[in-house]
């Protein structure tokens, strides 16, 4: 009798722990459908995502493409008018070296040449604020006409005065020039650039003295 109850129970408390596994793993099925939807829809937008991201790198890629494209045409004009460039200036070289042959012919056929008696000259010992005046006697020595386009001193206190006129093959003509001392004092040396149809273009006399206090 007493086996019996034994048994009995054993078999009643199987049944319970039967139940209550089965009861749990009733109540954990959701979950893990839940889980299983959750997972799946995750998956889903990382699809997307992955999609849409390989959308954006064909797009990139094309961009690319055209930008390589862009630049290998703008390179290409570049070397044109590069190229273009280089011979413009060779051709503005030429006419230049055309411009200076012809102008140096010309001033071989025009040119002529001077001589002086002396280019430099010494006014001596002066008061400050005196002016003294020297005369350059120059000679057309060449056998173009002499034309004389200015004569110009190194400072404003040298002024000079010459011929307006062509100086003829063989003729004599002077070049007057007065300097004023005032506000001078000390030792001077003034420059007169004479400028002409000559060969240097530009001569250059000189005057010199001594500027005294009164």
């Amino acid at each position: 009798m007493k086996a019996i109850s034994i048994l009995f129970l054993l078999v009643f408390f199987s049944a319970v722990a039967i139940g209550q596994k089965n009861k749990n793993k009733n109540k954990n099925t959701p979950d893990l459908s839940l889980k299983v939807d959750s997972l799946a829809q995750r998956l889903g937008e990382t699809k997307q995502q992955n999609e849409k991201l390989l959308l954006e790198n064909d797009a990139l890629n094309t961009d690319n493409e055209k930008m390589k494209k862009d630049v290998t045409n703008l390179t290409n004009e570049i070397n044109q008018l590069r190229s273009k460039l280089r011979e413009q200036e060779s051709e503005l070289n030429r006419i230049k070296e055309d411009i200076i042959a012809k102008e140096a012919a010309r001033r071989a056929e025009t040119q002529t040449t001077m001589e002086f008696e002396s280019t430099e000259q010494d006014f001596g010992n002066i008061k400050e604020g005196a002016s003294v005046t020297k005369i350059y006697k120059f000679k057309n020595s060449g056998k173009r006409r002499l034309l004389i386009e200015k004569v110009e001193g190194s400072c404003g206190c040298t002024v000079a005065e010459w011929p307006r006129y062509p100086v003829e093959p063989g003729q004599q003509a002077e070049i007057k020039v007065v300097f004023n001392s005032l506000g001078k004092r000390g030792t001077q040396d003034k420059m007169i650039s004479v400028i002409a149809n000559t060969e240097p273009a530009k001569t250059i006399l000189r005057i010199r003295g001594n500027v005294t206090g009164e």
